[in-house]
């Protein structure tokens, strides 16, 4: 037995006498899991013992295999964020865009639970041997009451705390002025080796080249459409309202690449029947609500038209520059900054 074999076997000697879940028995007893939590912090037994012990907890309160998202279901398109398909190594793939949500305004609570669905729903879809996940971000419209460094430390927080060695790549596309002030703030919380999981891409050759070196040709190819087609002014209908099926068989669906809809959304309603719900992915709330046909009407308050048009400005200010590497310099209020005295991650997180 290696040394890494008796560690995770004497970690899950110290788990046995924890009551398991009543969702997931076996969550903190399989070699993937110790496994995971122990990399996370180092091979040390007494921390990844406390972490591993957290999030046993955090999992009997939150139950986030029954967790959904009721800012999408109030409002279609809260959140753009939903699985799109696999890259070619099998990991499920991530795409938002924040042209295509119906509002531009975030808390923290609203985004890991809408982050926490779509990871945990993910998780359904990958195969044996897989344990990471891809995001891709396509920053256009991208505003700071949407996404801002309070918000986006605090969601990095808790996904470092509780999905340990779970994120394998972050694709960050058109990035602004204001992603560049965000993420100049959040980096300096951040261990190097997670910074070089982000890779930022504005450029359209780079964008191509760099699908291509991640995804097969099925998903390079709607993701090039997908883009395209959310750059469009005005933005068509068929694209804000992403989660119903095109109108038109050759139509391009924002629902998702050809194979993930075929797999994953058209077989979702049968599926949805079964007894054993609880392990059947579910996809983007709204897309489950449009296939079963209660999707609610969107309408915009004031405020709401104020931010998405601010959203529509900063599209215009930035879309016409093709430069991989601008720095900007903006001001970020007090409200959307990090809290005074916030610790940085630990150098093996959701992130590494």
């Amino acid at each position: 037995m290696t040394s890494m074999e008796q560690k995770i076997a004497e970690l899950r000697k110290r788990m046995r006498d924890v009551t398991p879940l009543d969702d997931e028995e076996n969550f903190f007893t399989s070699d993937e899991t110790l496994a995971r939590f122990l990399k996370s912090r180092d091979w040390n037994l007494d921390e990844a013992e406390r972490m591993l012990k957290a999030t046993v907890e955090y999992r009997r309160e939150t139950r986030p295999l029954r967790l959904d998202c009721e800012w999408c279901h109030k409002r279609p398109g809260f959140h753009s964020m939903r699985q799109i398909g696999f890259d070619e190594s099998g990991r499920p793939v991530m795409y938002s865009n924040f042209m295509q949500t119906s509002t531009h305004k975030n808390s923290l609570d609203d985004s890991i639970t809408h982050c926490t669905y779509l990871i945990e729903q993910a998780k359904k879809t990958m195969k044996p041997g897989v344990t990471t996940w891809v995001f891709i971000i396509d920053c256009t419209g991208m505003t700071l009451q949407s996404c801002n460094p309070k918000l986006g430390y605090g969601v990095t927080q808790i996904m470092s705390n509780h999905y340990p060695e779970r994120l394998g790549l972050v694709i960050c596309l058109n990035h602004s002025p204001v992603f560049h002030g965000v993420w100049k703030a959040i980096k300096v919380f951040l261990h190097p080796n997670t910074v070089s999981k982000m890779k930022l891409v504005r450029s359209k050759s780079r964008i191509l080249s760099t699908f291509q070196k991640y995804f097969p040709d099925e998903l390079t190819n709607w993701l090039m459409d997908e883009i395209r087609l959310n750059k469009t002014k005005p933005l068509p209908k068929a694209q804000q309202e992403f989660w119903n099926k095109p109108a038109e068989l050759s139509a391009h669906d924002p629902r998702g690449c050809p194979s993930y809809v075929k797999d994953f959304i058209e077989p979702f309603l049968h599926k949805s029947q079964s007894k054993d719900r609880l392990n059947v992915h579910i996809p983007h709330p709204n897309i489950v609500d449009s296939i079963e046909k209660r999707v609610t009407a969107v309408t915009l308050s004031p405020e709401e038209a104020r931010e998405l048009a601010k959203a529509r400005a900063v599209t215009m200010e930035t879309g016409g520059s093709e430069s991989d590497d601008e720095n900007y310099e903006i001001e970020i209020s007090e409200e959307f900054q990090i809290p005074k005295g916030a610790n940085k991650l630990p150098v093996s997180d959701m992130l590494s």
